[in-house]
């Protein structure tokens, strides 16, 4: 499998079948302007979606139509499952009802994107993901978990690699922080000059943190 960051949540992983999955595709120069990203184009054989908000969930820009997975999908090299949780901590009355963390099993790789977490997940929530290889998760705050709270539950699942995602970036003018405040919980993180790597070659037990922007 290889991991690739786009932008923002968005994620590609080129399995060794040849299928491609992106998850949560955004639609880019959105939100008047605050989102800046450009659009992102490409094949996908999955959709993996995680909620239902624009910087999240936009098919329009993917040249073809993929399989969508919202919920479940099981065959004999891929399965994907959905862990439930709120958008934030008051019961997602603020923005927008719950999210369907991801967890994807495919090549030998356990993976879990959180989407828009925003609750701080109980003992019984981080059980229920199992044991997970690789973890992208959000740390920019306001919208979901914020950075200090990402390095707690980062350290309670404790992924082999953890990825921060969800971020302000120079073209991104979302209410967010940046990731210097999670990243400063951890010695250990290593920053990459490319934006994709073989999952199965990621450093065990560090925060991986992707040089794009």
């Amino acid at each position: 499998m290889r991991i690739q960051y786009i932008a923002h949540a968005t994620f590609t992983l080129d399995l060794n079948d040849g299928r491609r999955i992106i998850i949560d595709p955004y639609l880019g120069m959105s939100f008047q302007g605050r989102f800046n990203y450009p659009p992102y184009s490409t094949h996908a054989d999955f959709a993996v979606i995680t909620h239902d908000h624009l910087d999240h969930n936009y098919l329009g820009d993917l040249t073809n139509i993929p399989v969508v997975v919202r919920n479940r999908w099981h065959d004999d090299s891929l399965d994907i499952r959905t862990v439930t949780v709120f958008h934030d901590k008051f019961g997602g009355t603020k923005f927008g009802g719950t999210v369907g963390m991801k967890i994807i099993e495919a090549d030998g790789i356990r993976l879990c994107h959180m989407g828009d977490c925003g609750e701080i997940l109980s003992d019984a929530q981080i059980a229920s993901l199992g044991t997970i290889d690789i973890l992208l998760i959000p740390v920019g705050g306001f919208y979901t978990i914020d950075g200090d709270e990402a390095a707690d539950l980062a350290m309670r699942i404790h992924a082999k690699t953890t990825i921060p995602c969800h971020y302000i970036t120079p073209r991104c003018a979302l209410v967010l922080e940046g990731p210097e405040r999670f990243l400063a919980h951890f010695n250990d993180f290593q920053k990459l000059k490319s934006s994709t790597v073989s999952a199965e070659c990621l450093p065990a037990g560090v925060v991986w943190m992707p040089s794009l922007y």
